[in-house]
């Protein structure tokens, strides 16, 4: 019976031991990976992956000089890597790499890679290569031949911002967009073919090209972001898609050589500083399916001097012709509500126009600065609001506004209207 109960006891007290002992374990924390070991291997720094056997190029503690040739495989410590990858910025600001040959095995090139390489003059991208990364060539000043395969799917955005020497490109037949800041900066290039397959262009792409003279853009073409064409000031011509539904903020802003311009009735909106600055455009038509502009749309369009406003616009925005110099007539259509400050402000030209009876309010500076200004022809009978300056003082002394009768705008002493000296009724009504 003692053995037993001992048996008992003993079984017992194990048990606990045991419990107590799971409780003060400590959990297993596992090592942290190890980075890939790396080596430098005829002046070629590399990453290694022992396992799979491959190498990735990678940038080392001193720039990369001269001429580089990438080897498809080597041998380290009797083990045989193949190189298949150019890392982030391998090869960034060595601005004393002359030229580079990369070998086929190579799959995949990184973001930056020969950024800022500004004595690299050619490059060959290989045909087992199929995306360029972020601004894989941008600032690389001196690159005049980069030659790209119908492989290549998707070219990321700035890949050659700022190559200043490039005068010419050929694009992969299979591309689909073009992304922003593409060529931003590319001033010397005059040639570039864009391929059938595209539907986008990003922002900026061609900004400051100002050696460009035209583009041909694919019926594919759906969209087309904002600054496009800013600054290309050799640009002449431009004619848009039947996909395309608005013009963006600043597409042809700057662009000082621009005289052709041919708009789709796909077109449904032109949004601000579509065309400011175009100081050689001298007219354009708007089709009827356009139904907004943005603010200063046509500013300092100096050379302007025929433009239609079609009848779906139900607002002249601020700045929207303001410096337009050279247009002596605007027609309004019956649509427009308002009209905003500083909207016609320097249009020197301009000694008539006739405002709506669908306009309710007239903005700051409107009409200021319209030297040329004699006539105003309010159409409604009730006045509409004015600002204090929504008129040059120099027309509120000196100019004419005719109206269908003039009571109404003499009703009230305090009112914007009272301080014009001739309001007068138009005797052809």
């Amino acid at each position: 019976m003692r053995a037993k109960q001992l048996s008992f006891f003993l079984t017992l007290m194990l048990f606990f031991c045991t419990t107590i002992s799971a409780s003060n374990r400590q959990p297993v924390v596992k090592n942290p990976l190890k980075k890939s070991p790396t080596a430098i291997v005829d002046g070629i720094n590399y990453r290694l992956d022992e396992k799979n056997q491959k190498a990735k190029v990678i940038s080392g503690e001193n720039l990369y000089t001269g001429d580089i040739v990438i080897p498809e495989k080597f041998e380290y410590d009797s083990i045989k890597y193949y190189v298949e990858e150019i890392d982030d910025g391998a090869f960034k600001d060595c601005a004393s790499l002359s030229s580079i040959t990369i070998p086929t095995t190579v799959t995949k090139i990184g973001s930056d890679v020969f950024r800022g390489c500004t004595a690299l003059e050619e490059i060959t991208i290989p045909e087992s290569v199929s995306e360029i990364k972020n601004e894989t060539f941008a600032g690389c000043s001196n690159l005049m031949m980069i030659r790209l395969h119908n492989g290549i799917t998707s070219i990321a955005q700035g890949a050659f911002r700022k190559c200043t020497a490039l005068e010419s490109i050929a694009l992969p037949n299979n591309l689909t967009a073009l992304s922003n800041n593409l060529f931003q900066g590319c001033s010397n290039l005059k040639n570039i073919k864009l391929p059938g397959s595209l539907n986008k262009i990003g922002s900026s792409v061609f900004e400051e090209c100002a050696s460009l003279e035209e583009v041909d853009i694919p019926n594919g073409v759906k969209s087309i972001g904002s600054d496009a064409f800013k600054n290309s000031t050799m640009l002449q011509r431009f004619v848009t898609t039947t996909s395309m539904t608005e013009l963006p903020h600043g597409i042809f802003e700057g662009c000082t050589s621009l005289k052709e311009v041919s708009l789709t009735t796909s077109i449904r909106s032109i949004s601000s500083d579509a065309f400011h600055g175009c100081a050689s455009l001298d007219s354009i038509f708007i089709p009827n399916s356009v139904k907004s502009m943005g603010s200063s749309v046509f500013e300092g369009c100096s050379n302007l001097t025929v433009i239609n406003i079609p009848g779906a616009i139900d607002e002249i925005p601020s700045k929207a012709f303001k410096d337009c110099s050279s247009i002596e007539e605007f027609n309004l259509p019956n649509s427009i509500k308002a009209i905003g400050s500083d909207a016609f402000n320097g249009c020197a030209s301009m000694a008539a126009i006739v405002i709506p009876t669908s306009v309710k309010e007239i903005g700051s500076d409107a009409f200021n600065n319209c030297n040329s200004l004699n006539t105003v022809v309010m159409r409604s009978g009730t006045p509409c609001k004015i600002k204090k300056d929504s008129f040059s003082k120099t027309f509120m002394k000196e100019g004419t506004v005719l109206v269908p009768n003039e009571i109404p705008y003499r009703a009230d002493p305090k009112s914007n209207w009272a301080k014009f000296r001739n309001i007068v009724k138009d005797r052809k009504r």
